[in-house]
């Protein structure tokens, strides 16, 4: 009999929802609503094993030495010199924490009140916020790459009193001061002119330019009506001089104001509590796997910490003993380093390591193309290896000379160490989870919502299966309702996923209309499906499933996820309505990497040719398509789920210039208002009245 991941509770269901599934241990004991012993709120989880553990190492750093510039096909690099790990203990953390809450609770208006943390993921980032936790203050999330409408809008609606930020952020903040002004009466700053990562300014700079960049925006903050301009250590020496004592919310109290990453729109401050957050590291706790060494395992933060994924996950390893080390996306591997200069996976040799999908992709672009450069003969034996681990680990089998023979050059790449890789955040492809699984280290894939406190399933640990997000985790219940509007009926064990339990999140600040029903259930707008074993599996969101012309449905997203895996491809957003019999797709290919693309496709290049005539050749765009559509063919794609047609955007998709979320999502509507022409081309093309 095959493993059950998830049961069913006995009585439940109806005729337009499938029968409630949980994670078995909680069928008769209920559900985890809080991490063991009865923890419930983020400090406390800190306190937990502070007091267990108060010299142990926990948050590394590597502090920014140096940056360089060097030229390389027409496009200027920026090289990074960093040095080694430092490293601070349990014990030297409460001790900046509770200084830093005592002086940010006299700025701010006393416990309850909102911080706004806007900066890059750093040990920075997560002192202020045991620092605000500590007094009882709650945490609004700022992407550090919000425009200056998305934060006024998240500082304003959430009426936050301090704004912490990193020194790159000053200019902006100065910029929108006077929105700010009316709720903000602080901003405080960390780092200094050397740290920022900028075209302009060096490490070169004189301490002149440097002082006359914070002195400059610091006036201009003040003039707008900002109260008090400070550096973090000034904050933090201020509460060494007058210490308050801590005090801790409690468990049903506010923690975060996260705000979504606005894939179609303003973002929505979500009201997460303490308690919810615990429910998960409390279910994160049961599914760990025991060859986890918490004494000694590292895990790498890169991901922004405003991101509900890599939040819960920070969580969990401060009470769990977990160390972490911060890295950033820029400075990962060697390939943005110094020569000398290892990245951040190899300088931290991390055991665990979360990524979402774009990660992951990238990790197996860089596989490939070093395998495709091998002879023939060596390209044969890694796909024999990867198909071979693949029956190995199903049947439980040593892999270790496989290990350390064929995939030993990729497992080094990552630290050498991982034990385990979680990706989030939208799905992956299925050849890309098996390919990290045979070339790295055991790959699980997770689902989880701001509006869920970050979680709802996740693969177990030894769940070798491809193409789903396994089970429940204990903190959640979850049923399946209707979609009729596009045929998914809990008859069928397919519908809209519901979830409820205690790491439901509380509402939207500001908003009167929740997606949290009168019972508790939270609707999620995504649709899954369950398979063998009890195990979900994602279909799409709903608002990307498509009615053809045929009347077939395709899921977008889940297309978007397969075409992404083309080795010629930065991004892609595929485009589908009733009128078409096919979707069509806009290709998203970086400038830079055309001519390197062209070359690989055989196609000739004339002098002078630039990167727009390029992709908007015929050549170029046939010899893409055919690619694109080859990959769908292999990953068994139906018919009217393969492209009939694309057009190229060689600028590269960004948080930044708007075309992706913070999360590194797409924004549809952004992407298709910048490509009208391509889009209307595509339609007459394809005779789409």
């Amino acid at each position: 009999m095959h493993k059950q991941y998830s049961k069913e509770l006995p009585g439940t269901g109806s005729s337009t929802t499938t029968t409630i599934r949980r994670y078995p241990t909680t069928i008769q004991r209920g559900l985890t609503d809080s991490a063991l012993p009865d923890i419930y709120t983020v400090y406390e989880a800190f306190e937990y094993r502070l007091k267990r553990e108060p010299d142990k190492k926990t948050l590394g750093r590597r502090r920014l030495l140096g940056i360089t510039q060097e030229e390389k096909n027409g496009r200027i690099w920026q090289r990074y010199s960093l040095g080694e790990y430092e490293w601070m203990t349990y014990r030297q953390v409460d001790t900046v924490t509770r200084a830093l809450g005592a002086g940010l609770v006299r700025l701010a208006d006393g416990v309850g009140s909102r911080v706004a943390i806007y900066g890059p993921t750093s040990r920075e980032w997560t002192l202020s916020m045991l620092g605000c936790f500590s007094q009882g203050l709650q945490v609004v999330t700022a992407y550090d790459t919000l425009g200056d409408d998305g934060l006024v809008d998240a500082v304003v609606e959430a009426e936050t009193r301090v704004v912490i930020a990193h020194v790159n952020q000053l200019e902006r903040l100065a910029r929108v001061a006077p929105r700010l002004a009316e709720v903000v009466r602080a901003v405080v700053y960390w780092g200094d002119a050397t740290e920022r990562h900028t075209n302009d300014l060096n490490t070169e700079s004189s301490d002149t330019d440097k002082s006359d960049y914070i002195n400059n925006f610091t006036a201009q903050l003040m003039t707008a009506g900002i109260q008090h301009v400070m550096k973090l250590e000034d904050v933090e020496a201020d509460g060494r001089q007058r210490p308050a004592d801590v005090s801790v919310a409690k468990g049903t109290d506010i923690a975060l104001v996260l705000f979504t990453s606005g894939t179609t729109g303003r973002a929505k401050g979500g009201e997460i509590s303490h308690g919810g957050l615990l429910s998960v590291c409390g279910a994160i706790h049961e599914l760990v796997p025991t060859h986890i060494d918490y004494s000694t395992d590292r895990v790498l933060s890169y991901l922004p910490l405003s991101h509900v994924l890599a939040f819960f996950v920070e969580t969990y390893c401060l009470y769990s003993g977990l160390t972490i080390g911060y890295g950033s996306p820029r400075t990962l591997t060697d390939d943005n380093t110094v020569k000398g200069c290892v990245g951040d996976l190899c300088a931290l040799c991390p055991a665990v390591l979360l990524g979402v999908p774009q990660v992951w992709n990238s990790v197996r672009a860089a596989i490939l193309n070093q395998v495709e450069r091998r002879p023939w003969f060596i390209q044969n034996i890694f796909w024999g290896a990867v198909t071979l681990k693949s029956f190995m680990v199903r049947w439980g089998l040593p892999t270790g000379l496989l290990d350390s023979v064929v995939f030993r050059r990729s497992r080094d790449a990552t630290g050498g160490c991982l034990k385990i890789a979680i990706t989030g955040g939208a799905a992956i492809s299925p050849s890309v989870q098996k390919l990290i699984a045979a070339a790295v280290c055991p790959m699980i894939q997770g689902y989880g919502l701001t509006e869920a406190s970050g979680l709802v399933s996740v693969q177990i640990p030894g769940d070798t299966t491809l193409g789903n997000v396994g089970a429940p985790v204990p903190s959640v219940e979850i049923c399946l309702a209707d979609v009729p509007n596009a045929g998914y009926f809990a008859r069928d064990d397919c519908g809209e996923i519901c979830v409820r339990g205690p790491s439901v999140f509380h509402g939207y600040v500001g908003h009167s209309q929740s997606p949290v029903d009168d019972e508790g259930w939270l609707h999620t707008g995504d649709v899954g499906r369950w398979i063998s074993g009890g195990r979900l599996q994602i279909v799409d969101r709903c608002k990307n499933l498509v009615k053809l012309l045929s009347g077939e449905y395709v899921a977008l997203e889940a297309l978007e996820a397969v075409y992404r895996t083309s080795l010629l491809v930065d991004n892609i957003c595929v485009c589908a309505d009733a009128r078409m019999k096919r979707p069509c797709a806009l290709v998203n290919v970086d400038s830079t990497r055309v001519a390197e693309i062209a070359k690989r496709m055989g196609i000739i290049i004339s002098n002078g040719e630039s990167s727009k005539d390029i992709v908007e050749s015929r050549t170029f765009v046939a010899a893409l398509l055919a690619d694109l559509q080859n990959v769908a063919r292999k990953a068994g794609l139906v018919r009217q789920e393969i492209i009939a047609t694309i057009r190229v955007d060689s600028v590269l998709w960004s948080p930044e210039n708007g075309l992706l979320t913070p999360a590194m999502k797409l924004r549809r509507d952004a992407i298709c208002k910048r490509n009208l022409v391509q889009l209307d081309s595509m339609y007459d093309e394809m005779n789409v009245l």
